[in-house]
């Protein structure tokens, strides 16, 4: 089954076409989680009229903003229950799939014997990103030294999801991460996954908007910092064979 994480936070002019995008894949074995983290504007509005009462679509309401770290790991378990063999699809509430076969496209990938992807990601023509942001992985340089080494299209086996330490989703002192949770949550998992395990995407498959509201501005300054001064610290994670990750019991 692929489960889709989509959390959003004041999305009301974004989670139309997100929702959209997901209804119209050729693939219809889906569920798709929308934690909305105590949006101020329409956002809970705008997702419920767009699915429509579709059963596949489960729009969650935070009381309190919680951040992506809790609502991609304790949070989206809690609700989705999903399986050791589930794939799980990361789609932001702000953007969008842009291609109709992208969950088959998946799919497909993972029946190869694959355990995550990235890439594919298309954004705004008038944006620049270095050149390593829009390529694979160097896997002859550590992770966390790279620091947007694994961009959208992001997706998993929940074998590998659930093998991340509750200690790495928090900060030194012991509180809870709120961002940046696809340095959190990404790198260990291509850690544990190795090279011949993670497949990168050239097709474009995802829309990420760049907007004055995303973590890039809100928050760029404090990720630098995290990465800067602990995530780019702390042990790597060693390479797993499936039996490894399968058996494990997830801590969060």
């Amino acid at each position: 089954m692929l489960k889709i994480i989509t959390t959003c936070y004041n999305c009301e002019h974004f989670i139309e076409k997100c929702i959209e995008s997901v209804l119209v894949q050729d693939e219809s074995e889906w569920e798709m989680y929308i934690t909305d983290d105590a949006s101020s504007d329409k956002s809970v509005e705008v997702a419920q009229k767009t699915a429509n009462r579709d059963p596949r679509i489960k729009i969650l309401r935070n009381k309190k903003n919680m951040g992506a770290v809790f609502n991609k790991t304790s949070n989206f378990v809690y609700h989705a229950k999903p399986t050791d063999e589930d794939i799980i699809v990361t789609l932001d509430g702000d953007d969008n799939l842009i291609n109709a076969r992208a969950l088959s496209y998946l799919k497909e990938i993972y029946l190869k014997g694959y355990w995550l992807t990235y890439g594919g990601f298309k954004c705004s023509d008038n944006v620049t990103f270095p050149n390593s942001f829009m390529n694979p992985i160097d896997w002859s340089l550590s992770l966390r030294r790279q620091r947007y080494c694994l961009t959208h299209l992001r997706s998993h086996k929940f074998f590998l999801y659930k093998n991340i330490k509750n200690k790495d989703l928090r900060y030194k002192n012991g509180v809870l991460f709120k961002f940046p949770e696809d340095i959190i949550l990404n790198i260990p998992m291509a850690e544990m996954a190795g090279p011949d395990k993670c497949f990168y995407i050239k097709e474009k498959l995802y829309q990420y908007r760049f907007h004055e509201k995303t973590d890039h501005f809100l928050n760029d300054d404090h990720r630098t910092k995290i990465v800067q001064d602990d995530l780019s610290y702390r042990s790597e994670y060693p390479r797993k064979t499936k039996d490894q990750l399968l058996k494990h019991k997830c801590d969060w």
